[in-house]
């Protein structure tokens, strides 16, 4: 997925499902609750605690007055918290995000850098010739950059994404006219929405020799790490035999 598309799905999900459930998500819980306490045969009636009183000293400033009612207390200090921090964790979570894209914004959000003037495309090119300079060498030049926007020829769609742009450009063959917005282009959309890593995997050998690193004494433990490192033999042996000779060994003799 391209990261301007990322962000903007980021900003709608925000804007349309976390804000709007806050206002009308706790109705469309009480609901749902309620139907659910039906197919169970429960009251759906929450019950009241009674309020505690603290000492108050006279140079203190008045407290908030308590929430009396059930329902009110649990939408206020329950899920009015539990959704805020949900929009603070997204905003926390992608805020390097945002960050990228705004260094990147004149290649991510190129609609919008075709009518800057002047000096704020200047600006913004400049930002990424910063970005994208290690030890002193730019991939690009940002005054370069500034004048190949500018000096575009008419473009299929005024509202093209950087994948778009950048495929009519191949198309073209006009990779050679527009050198630094290609390289910005082909920089813009392979930078990585979310990094994953591969699930980390354990050999025999490492179990094997973590055993050996352990320092457990209990017979049990060592039986049980034994039979996990050798599971695969374990799965041939017949248990019956052996449940019938452990018993045999441990059975109790009576006198009738």
């Amino acid at each position: 997925m391209q990261l301007d598309i990322a962000v903007q799905l980021i900003s709608t999900a925000k804007a349309s499902h976390s804000l709007l459930y806050r206002d009308t998500g706790f109705s469309d819980a009480q609901t749902t609750a309620q139907s659910i306490c039906e197919e169970m045969n429960v009251e759906p009636v929450l019950k009241e605690k009674r309020l505690r009183t603290t000492k108050k000293h006279f140079s203190y400033e008045s407290s908030d007055e308590p929430v009396v009612d059930a329902l009110r207390n649990l939408e206020v200090n329950f899920f009015n918290i539990v959704v805020d921090t949900a929009i603070a964790s997204v905003d926390e979570r992608f805020e390097t995000l945002n960050k990228v894209k705004k260094q990147y914004g004149v290649v991510l959000n190129f609609s919008s850098a075709c009518q800057m003037s002047d000096d704020p495309l200047m600006a913004e090119c400049m930002e990424m010739e910063k970005a994208l300079t290690f030890n002193e060498e730019s991939d690009i030049s940002g005054v370069d950059l500034a004048e190949e926007i500018k000096n575009l020829p008419p473009l299929p769609s005024s509202n093209m994404t950087a994948f778009e742009l950048l495929s009519f450009l191949c198309e073209k063959n006009l990779e050679e006219l527009y050198p630094n917005l290609w390289i910005a282009l082909r920089i813009g959309v392979t930078l990585p929405v979310t990094v994953a890593s591969a699930e980390r995997s354990f050999s025999k050998l490492k179990i094997i020799k973590s055993y050996l690193r352990s320092t457990m004494s209990q017979e049990r433990l060592s039986g049980l790490a034994i039979m996990s490192i050798n599971h695969d033999m374990g799965k041939k042996i017949c248990y019956d035999d052996i449940i019938d000779d452990f018993a045999s060994w441990k059975c109790r003799k009576g006198n009738f």
